[in-house]
């Protein structure tokens, strides 16, 4: 945590915090205290911490599950390679509304002060960072927060904590930018997330997020019924399981053939046409991630990352929209980049 950059508040009572700095090293304060008369938040490693212990045992589940899978080697080098990096660059357009490169430098050149809420490994901060002079929050529920710190200690410009996405430590309307890639599907309650999310950003500052997706009709029968076990496995479990469906995915794509659907089922979800096969079966039957352009373990991981929190719902886009429109989001830009359409949406405002 960088002194200079704290715009905490008491997420609970709302009231401000003071700062005791027990360590400093290298710019961070590395352990401390922020509090007031009412409660107490301790900053451990580098990382403030305003997330409380949960009876929950679906949210602690969930937190448990992100925090163990964004320390696994492969994540922790998230952006690393030149792979990662085009990929995350596509996802980083379509989530703030941009259609090229440039158009997302401005976007970002522009930003005072921008929020990533559920950052992971904070990939956004280390890749994406064009304003050095304006301020970059991250928060994750999970122990994710120990691999952020360390991507992006050398950076003078963030600050990441352990936060909920309900009981942000920030004033209301101080962002200019938020963007929340993949995480409020994630939650107990995505359109409660929304507008928690809008509380804290500026008029006509831009929100933008990445939500799953309905599936069609017999995807959506399989994942139900598969989480119902993989759910209530054990984090390792569930791991074995994933690369099992790795490995399922790999078979399918190893028949070149294109499977030809003649006839369209309104049903299924399925339209007439040429197909790949793996791709046919995991839009439309069962997740068995597989890219080969992409590495296995990462494969594992995207796969892992579906079938074991006990949070991951789907929505229509129709839900989604409503989300928006409630939280006071307009100007609403849909960008669904090839490979992504039965996945989910990436889908920015503006706040009126």
């Amino acid at each position: 945590m960088r002194k200079e950059l704290n715009l905490f508040i008491d997420p609970r009572s709302k009231l401000p915090l003071e700062l005791k700095v027990k360590k400093e090293a290298n710019g961070h304060i590395i352990s401390g205290m922020l509090f007031n008369k009412k409660n107490k938040y301790p900053i451990i490693n580098g990382v403030p911490r305003f997330v409380l212990e949960t009876a929950n045992l679906a949210e602690k589940q969930t937190k448990v599950s992100f925090g163990m899978k964004w320390r696994e080697k492969r994540n922790r080098l998230l952006g690393y390679s030149q792979p990662d990096v085009k990929a995350l660059q596509e996802q980083f357009m379509a989530v703030l509304g941009c259609s090229g490169m440039s158009e997302l430098y401005g976007v970002l050149r522009k930003s005072r002060k921008a929020l990533n809420a559920g950052c992971g490994v904070a990939w956004s901060e280390f890749l994406f960072n064009r304003n050095k002079g304006g301020q970059r929050h991250c928060i994750d529920i999970s122990m994710a927060v120990e691999t952020a710190f360390n991507n992006t200690k050398r950076l003078e410009n963030v600050v990441i904590s352990q936060a909920s996405i309900f009981e942000l430590p920030y004033k209301n309307e101080v962002f200019d930018l938020i963007y929340s890639l993949g995480v409020i599907h994630h939650t107990p309650d995505p359109r409660a997330a929304v507008l928690k999310l809008s509380e804290k950003l500026m008029p006509k500052g831009i929100l933008g997020l990445y939500v799953y997706n309905k599936k069609p009709f017999l995807r959506e029968l399989a994942d139900s019924q598969i989480r119902n076990i993989t759910t209530n496995m054990s984090y390792g479990q569930c791991l074995k399981f994933s690369k099992e469906m790795t490995a399922l995915g790999e078979a399918f794509s190893q028949v070149k053939k294109p499977l030809l659907i003649k006839e369209s089922i309104p049903l299924l979800g399925i339209k007439k046409g040429k197909y790949d096969l793996q791709n046919f079966i995991y839009n439309h039957f069962i997740k068995c991630w597989f890219n080969n352009k992409a590495d296995r373990n990462l494969a594992d991981l995207i796969n892992q990352d579906w079938y074991h929190p006990a949070y991951a719902s789907h929505h229509t886009k129709e839900e989604i929209l409503g989300w928006l429109k409630d939280a006071g989001i307009g100007k609403i830009k849909i960008i669904q980049p090839k490979g992504w359409e039965c996945s989910g949406y990436f889908i920015s405002g503006r706040k009126a």
